[in-house]
Parts: structure tokens; sequence; C-alpha cells
């Protein structure tokens, strides 16, 4: 059976009925009301990823991570007793930001407008002319820390003082499936960010189907992530787990690079996901390629509610989408590249940062038409071919957390009374 057969074989309505075949609605692309149930359902109650172990590996070392949802930012730090804490970068005087800095080393955080002091683990330690204030307990007044947790050197926060899952429950099968990757090797980091007029839900579906790669990337990564055996661009598989999914993408083992590209990938410290070429070197984790398809090239994997890792055997980066209206998202995107050694390795990573740029900036530019036309009511449903069972799934989940929140939320009302 060939390679064609095989992909054209695959039938994910069947294997996952519950999503259902007919259209889906629009309104929770573009209705305001929707999307601020989505804040209180999900967002301030999900775990976020703000950074990377890396990011701060010694005693004193931290970083901050804006979060443009809500407008404020974070602060990650590596205290004395090497534990990792965070807490919202706000003074606990009058609210102003205790740190400016987005990254460095210090001994504790010293807030820029009256000199309140705070030690790495948050507590404060110093207030400049305490015995003018009324009854002041230093104890109480520390900065107000989030919780915190840590999946292969990737940094999460939950904003829920008591979150429901542990970060393991909550990154569940898929999660698990995914250890060993190896996460840490990545240390070449770039990263791209822009603001888009487009509901959130969909910066992640246009990541999430490969039915456009023939399409939308003709000038791009049409020869290499489809081609003359798999011409509609189909995918090799689709996981759904609980509420993450993840995509296998087929790569043209066949396609035979022009001489600069030739040149870049033969070079480069890893294959580019943008290459369809893999590493047999490289142990894949279960998860990853789990069908073990011999034209395999890269997994997208997408970690409810706004994480993606788009996963080969050279190269990763992540996408994420931090919503700011029902119409409007900052999109932030990081690649981690094997370190060049050498100028022939820093030219192959080069040329592996520009494809990538070329195929994600094709993926975004239909983005804002889209909006519009839901904006303004010209379209009102959308049909869904079977491989992008991706962005069915995603539309069920979200609706089934912000109505299962809110059956909750009445639940406890009355309990209340």
């Amino acid at each position: 059976m060939n390679a064609k057969e095989k992909i054209s074989s695959s039938t994910f309505a069947a294997q996952y009925p519950e999503l259902g075949t007919g259209p889906v609605g629009t309104d929770v692309y573009c209705d305001p009301a929707f999307y601020e149930r989505e804040l209180a359902a999900i967002f301030r109650r999900t775990w976020l990823c703000v950074g990377r172990v890396e990011q701060a590996p010694k005693s004193g070392d931290f970083f901050q991570k804006a979060l443009p949802t809500f407008g404020y930012s974070v602060i990650v730090a590596r205290a004395k007793d090497q534990k990792l804490r965070a807490f919202y970068n706000v003074c606990q005087h009058r609210g102003n930001h205790v740190e400016l800095r987005q990254s460095g080393h210090c001994v504790g955080f010293t807030c820029p407008f009256h000199g309140w002091t705070y030690g790495l683990d948050g507590k404060l330690v110093g207030v400049p002319d305490a015995s003018g204030f009324f009854d002041l307990d230093k104890s109480k007044l520390g900065l107000r820390q989030l919780a915190l947790d840590v999946w292969e050197g990737f940094v999460f926060i939950n904003m829920d003082p008591s979150p429901s899952q542990t970060l393991e429950e909550a990154m569940g099968e898929q999660g698990r499936d995914l250890v060993g990757y190896p996460f840490d090797s990545g240390t070449a980091v770039f990263e791209y960010e822009g603001t888009i007029n487009c509901n959130w839900k969909s910066m992640i579906d246009s990541f999430c189907e490969t039915y456009h790669v023939p399409v939308l990337h003709r000038h791009s990564v049409k020869d290499t992530l489809a081609g003359p055996d798999n011409p509609y661009g189909r995918l090799i598989d689709c996981r759904i787990k609980g509420p993450h999914r993840t995509q296998s993408v087929w790569g043209n083992m066949a396609y035979t690079p022009n001489p600069v590209q030739g040149l870049a990938w033969q070079n480069a410290p890893g294959p580019a996901v943008t290459s369809g070429v893999v590493d047999a070197a490289v142990k894949l984790p279960k998860g990853l390629n789990e069908t073990r398809a011999k034209h395999w090239s890269l997994d997208v994997t997408v970690f409810f509610p706004n994480w993606i890792i788009v996963m080969g055997s050279g190269m990763y980066f992540t996408h994420q989408m931090w919503p700011l209206a029902a119409n409007k998202v900052v999109w932030q995107m990081r690649g981690f590249l094997r370190p060049a050694t050498n100028a022939a390795q820093r030219f192959g990573q080069e040329n592996s940062m520009v494809e990538l740029r070329d195929a994600v900036l094709e993926d975004c530019n239909t983005l804002e038409r889209i909006q519009t036309a839901q904006d303004e009511g010209l379209i009102t449903e959308m049909i869904y071919h079977d491989h992008e069972i991706a962005l069915r799934h995603q539309y069920h989940v979200v609706k089934q957390w912000v109505e299962g929140f809110e059956k909750n939320q009445k639940k406890k009302g009355k309990g209340a009374r």
C-alpha cells in the first residue's frame, strides 16, 4: 500500500463520532458576550505556559512574563532554596510594578515608587520609614503568589488560587506521552509576535489542519508537506486526548531542494520542520508520530486552551495565543533550535527560521478577512472537512468548558442560599 492510499483511508469522523459531522456555528468566534464567558470559564482557571526553566537557572535569576489577556505581568524567580515561584508584578503598597526589567539577576525586588523591598520568595523585607504606618504587618504584605509547576522544562502558572487539577493532571495522557522529547536541546531561541484582528480560536485553527497546505502554501511548504503522493495535504493521523489533540503531518521524502536550500539543510544543526526531513538518530517518545509512519515529518500538538508545540526530529517551536477581545489576539511564537557550532550551521539555522516565518505569515494572512465575515454575519456556519477534525474538536471543548463551568456556578449559587 503506497503512502497516498494509506493517508486517504483515514476517516476521523468515524473515530470520534461524538464530534459530529454537521456545520459549526460561528457565534463563538465573534460574540463579545461569549468571549467574556471564556475568560471566566477557561483562562482564569487553566494552566498557562509562561516560559522555560532555562530562563532562571540559578538562585537570584528571574524573568517577567506579560499576560496580554489580563493586562498585567508575572515574575518568575528562583530563590535561595532553588524553588521557582511566580508572583504578580504588583507592589502591595500602592500597586506599582516592583520589577521593570524583563529578566536578570538580583537578591530581591525593590519597588521603584517608594522603595518597598521583597525577597525572592516574595516576602516583604523592607519598608522605608515603617514607623509612619499604622498596624503594618509585613508578614501579610508579601507579593501575591500564583500556583506554579513545571512540565518537561516548561513553566506554567494558574491564576486560580486552588486549581481544580494539578499540572500533571491537566496535561493528561498527551503530556505523559511526550515525556522524553529533547526539549532542553533547543537552546538557540528565536521569537516572533504580533497582534491580529481575529478570534483566538481562529488563530489556533489556522495551524491545526493541513487541508490548506496545497493552496495557501503553494509557494512555501506545499512540496515538502504535501506533494504528488499526497496532493490534498491529508494528515497521517489525528489523536484526541481529553481537551488536547495532536495532528501528525505527512512529509514528502522524495522532495529535491533547490541548491541554496539543499546547502542550508545539509548544514543545519537539525532538520527544519518545514523540510519534511527526519533525523533518524533521534528517539521519539510514544506520543510523537504515534503510528510510526515512514512519511512522517512533524506533529502539531495542542494543549488546551492556548498553547501549541510543533515538533520535528530536529527542532520545535511553540505558538501561544492571548486573546484581547472576541476579535483580537496577541500571537507569540518561539522557535527552539539546536545550537550552531560554526558559520555553516548558523546559515542553516537562519534558513530554517526564514522558511518557517514565511509559512506562518501565510497562515496568518487569511485571519482578519475571516473575522470580518464572521463579525458582519456574512457567514454563520463553517463546514469542516474530515481532516479538519481538530477544529471541530476545539469548538466542542470550548463549549463544554464554558457551559460546564456555568452549570457548576449555578449549583454553587443554589447551595449558598
